[in-house]
């Protein structure tokens, strides 16, 4: 089509105006249009800050910046930040549940675990999780029929990952079934935060997570039951636990003070408060010395 000069410079004109408006959104177009033509490991991460400055505009809304995470893990995923990719996924569920993305970050997640990670366990979980929580979601038939391979429930594929935990020829627990558990329980509980099964998932991947001795990401599941489910039956327990941990397994006294005594201020009351009591006046003590203190003490009587 052949364009007169006049609207030629008009339509230029406008081109020149959006550019100047937003130049960010300029930069960004640039950068999308240099990767498709060659995605080098440099300008991946280039555009990953552009869409990550472009999420802190106050203008974005919700289900754009969900879109922008989803832009953003499949980039991560391309230049082999799988770690990232997976964190960057789940905070667009977490973040931006009720958006249209979601699904499509949970079948992300899905396709991470399977193809990149090489994890058939924790992919298969999450299909499962996807055919529940979304059964009119993009490409649901086909989701259903990976996840029913092997034809049992939800709940059911949980207990057994959950069940082949303990091996038997070592006699300990397999870190990585037991890393998949974790990883699993904690997906439930992201993607079905009101089902009624979901804090006590997460008081059983927490329990694993300080089995297999990863206290941090046990701290944190700790604070998701805590600040998520205060009303739980194992809720105070968490704080407790959340505690037990500092103290007992990362001996940082400081901070297992400090919950401990927000523990006892809370849960004056808790099964677990005499417990409490006898670790916080014992802080910092080896077993010889708590015995020492306590035969001082009868001692005195």
């Amino acid at each position: 089509m052949y364009l007169k000069p006049s609207l030629f410079i008009f339509f230029f004109s406008l081109l020149l105006l959006a550019c100047k408006t937003d130049p960010e959104a300029s930069k960004i177009t640039q950068l999308e249009q240099a990767i498709a033509t060659k995605a080098t490991p440099e300008a991946i991460q280039e555009l990953i800050l552009a869409y990550k400055n472009r999420l802190q505009k106050k203008e974005t809304d919700a289900p754009a910046k969900s879109v922008l995470l989803g832009k953003i893990a499949d980039l991560q995923s391309q230049n082999n930040q799988l770690s990232d990719a997976v964190e960057t996924l789940k905070s667009g569920i977490r973040d931006y549940y009720s958006t249209p993305s979601t699904s499509t970050h949970l079948s992300s997640l899905a396709s991470i675990f399977k193809d990149k990670f090489k994890n058939p366990s924790v992919a298969t979980a999450i299909q499962k999780i996807y055919a529940e929580a979304f059964p009119k979601g993009a490409n649901i038939q086909a989701i259903k029929a990976a996840a029913m391979a092997d034809s049992l429930s939800l709940t059911d594929y949980i207990d057994k990952v959950g069940s082949n935990m303990y091996n038997e020829e070592t006699h300990r627990l397999d870190t990585k079934v037991a890393s998949n558990f974790i990883e699993i329980c904690e997906l439930y509980a992201l993607v079905k935060p009101e089902d009624a099964k979901s804090p006590d998932y997460l008081h059983k991947a927490g329990e694993t997570a300080r089995a297999i001795r990863a206290f941090p990401r046990a701290i944190a599941i700790y604070d998701r039951i805590y600040a998520n489910y205060p009303k739980f039956e194992k809720a105070p327990q968490a704080l407790f636990l959340k505690a037990f941990t500092y103290d007992n397994d990362l001996k940082d006294f400081e901070k297992a003070k400090m919950y401990y005594t927000e523990f006892l201020a809370k849960f004056p009351n808790d099964d677990f408060a005499d417990d409490t009591e006898f670790l916080l006046g014992n802080l910092g003590k080896n077993d010889e010395e708590i015995i020492q203190s306590f035969n001082q003490k009868e001692a005195q009587k």
